[in-house]
């Protein structure tokens, strides 16, 4: 008895238990219709409120001060509408202008969205830029910058430019395209390289993100062609000192571009030997590196090698040592004698070869 009335009270739990989980459901679906009802509502009156703005500027400083205080999906809402308000002020507007000025805290990211419409809108405006320049000097925000970069003067981009490489990828992106594609652009394609390659990394700054930045610029085949590459690749090379990145570059525009080997060969190795590339220990690396890359044609740049860096560049790279012993003995069997190739004769036989 005992045990069947335990079952009959646990039955009836259960069962107030569903109803009141039918009567949440139900609540939640008419919260949910109502919610609904009252977002179209809301959205509706956001853009008549929006509408207000375009003819009366001033409303402005409501519409941040509202964005600020409100929760992120209303925030959202606001930036998915303001393209037309924005562009129907113009980049003339003083309480616009005003506003990029003296913009309230937590309000960064609507006032970003401000200067991408208004850049995106036409050609450069004196008043704007100076207004951005001011909000960039003000908060040191280099997103701001973004979008004027391309309208700059050379030694301004030149000086900007580790700041827009420090972003994060979609903003180092956005502004080099900016950079690469405007006409006339404030640096040439080889030019733009040139200036990323000078960038001296820091604690905000990594080696890491200024290759990164490189990438992204040579990933743009359509202005970096062969020929292009060629010109960078032979400029960064007429640099004193040498960019701590060079090999890594010459290595991937080899990648993108195969049809530079020989030049590379015959051109840039050779220049490198003559700048005694064994005393930079990252570009000597990256040199063997890339003799290893382009086998067999790298083996006559190889045997112009002293001796003992020949050696040393077997040591670290013993894959070298057989085809290095093969072109040896088929010059030798030419009748060849060179004072590195008298070198090769001993390359297979070092006790330390793995």
């Amino acid at each position: 008895d005992e045990q069947e009335e335990k079952e009959k009270k646990e039955k009836a739990e259960k069962k107030k238990e569903e109803k009141e989980g039918d009567k949440m459901e139900t609540d939640g679906g008419e919260r949910e219709k109502t919610e609904g009802a009252d977002g179209g509502v809301v959205r509706h009156l956001m853009h008549l409120f929006l509408a207000l703005c375009a003819q009366r500027h001033a409303l402005l400083n409501d519409l941040l001060q509202t964005y600020v205080q409100s929760p992120q999906h209303v925030r959202s809402a606001i930036h998915s509408s303001i393209t037309d308000m924005i562009r129907a002020i113009g980049p003339e507007s003083p309480q616009l202008l005003e506003i990029l000025n003296d913009s309230p805290p937590g309000a960064e990211l609507l006032i970003l969205a401000f200067v991408r419409t208004l850049t995106d809108s036409g050609g450069p405006h004196h008043k704007l830029n100076m207004a951005i320049k001011g909000m960039y000097s003000r908060t040191s925000d280099a997103r701001c910058m973004i979008y004027i970069c391309a309208s700059l003067p050379r030694a301004e981009v030149e000086s900007l430019l580790p700041r827009l490489v420090a972003l994060p990828p979609v903003g180092v992106k956005a502004a080099l395209q900016r950079l690469l594609h405007s006409r006339p652009p404030p640096l040439k394609p080889q030019e733009l390289i040139l200036a990323l390659h000078k960038i001296t990394p820091t604690k905000e700054l990594s080696m890491k993100k200024v290759a990164e930045a490189i990438d992204a610029c040579f990933n743009d085949k359509a202005i970096f062609t062969t020929q292009v590459l060629a010109v960078v690749l032979q400029q960064l090379l007429d640099q004193n000192p040498l960019p701590t990145l060079y090999m890594r570059t010459v290595l991937l525009s080899l990648k993108l571009s195969p049809g530079l080997t020989d030049f590379v060969i015959d051109v840039i190795l050779h220049r490198l030997i003559l700048k005694q590339v064994w005393l930079l220990p990252t570009l000597w690396e990256g040199f063997i590196k890339c003799c290893r890359t382009t086998l067999p044609r790298s083996l006559r740049v190889l045997v112009q090698l002293p001796r003992n860096r020949l050696e040393d560049a077997v040591a670290k790279s013993p894959d070298l040592a057989p085809p290095l012993e093969n072109y040896f003995r088929q010059q030798q069997a030419q009748g060849f004698k060179g004072p590195s190739l008298a070198a090769l004769g001993s390359l297979g036989s070092r006790p330390d070869r793995d």
